[in-house]
């Protein structure tokens, strides 16, 4: 039995996730996504004219499923602190089922990306800028049902959020540490908003 010319793009697109959330964008070459995929020089660039091609479909891919995601969370009818609640339980039981790489896979590439082409550096600002607005949001949500915390400054806060959730990321690959993700952002959401 052959394999659709879709399979081939669909691993080629798995595997570079895969390697550019462990090892980088600079960390991978194309012999190694070669080697894990299984195909030629020839299959490769049938589907991709080159390695920054293919980490910019694979960065697609990546804010495509963050939107999908964030769609979801927005839709829930919940109470509005529980929007920022679900959102970073959602993230989280992403990341921790081993089986999704996007918040890997774009804190690797922001911290590598000025080795990288400016239309990936592009996408990654765009979905950095996203992400605040997305977090501005809830927060604002969050904040409007607790008149005591009128104070804080969705922004400023959203920038909080987003930088415990980077950190705890990098740091967890650099140093372990046995409060996990979850402890973190649950630490900071109870500080900050309830």
């Amino acid at each position: 039995m052959s394999r659709k010319p879709t399979d081939t793009k669909e691993r080629i697109l798995d595997t570079a996730t895969n390697l550019f959330s462990t090892h980088g964008f600079a960390g991978t070459s194309i012999d190694d996504i070669l080697r894990a995929v299984g195909i030629t020089k020839g299959a490769f660039y049938h589907y991709f004219k080159s390695k920054d091609h293919l980490c910019e479909a694979v960065l697609d891919i990546a804010v495509g499923q963050y939107h999908q995601l964030a769609a979801v969370i927005q839709q829930q009818e919940s109470p509005s602190c529980d929007s920022l609640y679900h959102w970073l339980e959602a993230l989280i039981e992403k990341q921790s089922s081993g089986q999704w790489l996007h918040c890997r896979l774009v804190t690797r590439l922001s911290i590598e990306s000025a080795q990288l082409s400016s239309a990936t550096q592009q996408k990654l600002h765009n979905f950095w800028l996203w992400c605040q607005s997305l977090y501005e949001n809830l927060i604002r949500l969050a904040l409007r049902d607790n008149p005591s915390k009128e104070s804080i400054d969705p922004a400023a806060t959203a920038r909080l959020f987003m930088s415990a959730h980077f950190g705890a990321i990098w740091l967890d690959r650099c140093a372990p540490a046995k409060e996990d993700i979850t402890t973190v952002c649950e630490t900071l959401l109870g500080q900050v908003i309830k």
